[in-house]
């Protein structure tokens, strides 16, 4: 699945986001992808379960689908911003409604950013 193709699937399943992705430049895969993260963290905060089902639903339908930079912007830039935003407290619990393949993707950058972090601890940095 090409990016362009991606964000063209995104916006017709949350037409809410379309001025925002559009805003973004095509190549700026990674801000394309904060748009949709800062989306599901309102998401979180409204406690909207359908819509957060939604938007786990949409990725999860096209993680296996994804080029190399849609895969790396929905762990640099999706999950991180999941796992450190406003919501990071209640993660633990959001995780447990994401479906098999989304909530694998967001454990392993999970301890991919606790290993980072315990490596710059033990550096006494």
């Amino acid at each position: 699945m090409s990016d362009e193709d991606f964000f063209e699937d995104l916006v017709k399943s949350f037409p809410i986001l379309k001025i925002d992705i559009e805003e973004e430049d095509i190549y700026m895969v990674h801000m394309r992808m904060e748009v949709f993260a800062r989306y599901t963290n309102k998401l979180i905060v409204e406690n909207n379960i359908p819509e957060i089902t939604k938007c786990f639903d949409f990725l999860e339908s096209r993680i296996d689908l994804m080029s190399d930079s849609l895969n790396n912007a929905l762990n640099v830039s999706y999950c991180e911003a999941l796992l450190l935003g406003e919501n990071a407290k209640k993660m633990a619990a959001i995780v447990q409604t994401m479906p098999t393949k989304l909530s694998v993707v967001y454990a392993e950058y999970e301890q991919y950013y606790a290993d980072i972090w315990k490596r710059y601890r033990d550096s006494g940095q």
